[in-house]
């Protein structure tokens, strides 16, 4: 699978236009806050659904209403059209023409590597949960599925606790208590091998193997009705779930002790690349189709090692697109389109 166009209409700061990619490395460059993230974020929210905005409407160019971005991709078997359309508290998302949920893009689609990664070591375990989770439901959309049923289940729960409605518990206790238990027997399974390919990876980066991923668990699958009802009075005082899922974390184990407490920012950078390059492999190994690999500021926070690194498997990659201040040293001639951006305008390079 490839990116061959992306059309962009009132996007952030970008300039409206299409831009043709092709197979192999695409270069973007330009100086800082020009628009170069706003574009690798474009193209990841329609190939995937994401987003991290706190509201829909930061990804539209101020003065505008709406926003949108449409990709097309080709494949083996043919080509299809991915769309988003961007309102105020709103989207529209449409495969070939068919309105979709986003359970139904979390597929392989692209993997984003950007400088900010080194927060999922570092920041809280909120960042860490939901890296998990959006990779989980990515590999299985049964996964997703159950993950928003809990998500659901778990808010009427906390509403029946606020308002002092607790006949209503015991229902909730199941509901949740079933959900959750499959939530966390799947998570299980997956940690097993994300913490084998990012200790692998680790090492190829030069971190060493002594990396270990695990999970933080409030409960089990097997106690969970009983420890919901044991923290009865403490959930009734404070008015929430104080256990699950939503409450667990993706504890990163480095020479035998926290990377989230102990790690310096450059081997946290490092462990994130260690588990974007597992998210990749996972992707791939279960859609059986590379992701396009997104490479946002490839130069940021990197020692040159770990920047040629980075660029090696950019350029293995069947199509990547990666921004950055410069153009990368040393993959000069494997790059296949450069293009150029200036406040939110891309120019392809020899036009």
């Amino acid at each position: 699978m490839r990116l061959s166009h992306l059309q962009t209409l009132n996007y952030r700061n970008l300039e409206d236009a299409t831009l043709d990619f092709l197979p192999g490395l695409n270069v973007i460059t330009g100086p800082n806050g020009q628009g170069k993230t706003n574009l690798l974020e474009a193209i990841y929210l329609v190939l995937t659904g994401f987003t991290e905005a706190g509201r829909l409407e930061q990804l539209v160019r101020f003065g505008q209403k709406e926003a949108y971005v449409k990709a097309t991709l080709e494949r083996e078997d043919g080509h299809s059209v991915l769309e988003v359309g961007i309102g105020r508290g709103r989207r529209v998302q449409k495969a070939d023409g068919l309105k979709v949920s986003a359970h139904s893009l979390l597929r392989g689609g692209a993997v984003w590597i950007r400088p900010e990664d080194s927060e999922l070591i570092l920041g809280s375990p909120g960042g860490r949960r939901a890296f998990l989770d959006a990779l989980l439901s990515r590999l299985s959309l049964r996964y997703a599925s159950i993950l928003t049923l809990y998500e659901r289940n778990l808010a009427q729960r906390n509403a029946s606790l606020r308002s002092g409605e607790l006949w209503a518990l015991e229902v909730w206790n199941t509901k949740l208590s079933e959900l959750g238990a499959e939530i966390l027997t799947l998570r299980r399974r997956a940690v097993t091998r994300l913490s084998e390919l990012a200790q692998s990876f680790h090492t190829g980066l030069g971190g060493g193997e002594d990396l270990e991923l695990k999970l933080l668990e409030t409960t089990t699958p097997e106690t969970y009705l009983s420890d919901l009802q044991a923290k009865r009075s403490e959930e009734v005082a404070r008015g929430l779930t104080v256990l699950g899922p939503h409450r667990d974390d993706l504890e990163i184990v480095l020479h035998g002790v926290s990377a989230h407490t102990y790690a310096s920012r450059g081997e946290a950078r490092t462990i994130a690349l260690a588990l974007r390059q597992a998210e990749y492999t996972l992707l791939e190994e279960r859609h059986g189709d590379a992701p396009i690999l997104l490479l946002d500021d490839f130069s940021a926070e990197l020692d040159p090692s770990r920047r040629q690194h980075l660029l090696s498997l950019a350029l293995k990659s069947p199509q990547a697109i990666v921004t950055g201040t410069e153009s990368p040293d040393g993959a000069l001639e494997g790059v296949k389109r450069r293009f150029t951006v200036l406040g939110g305008k891309l120019a392809l390079e020899g036009e």
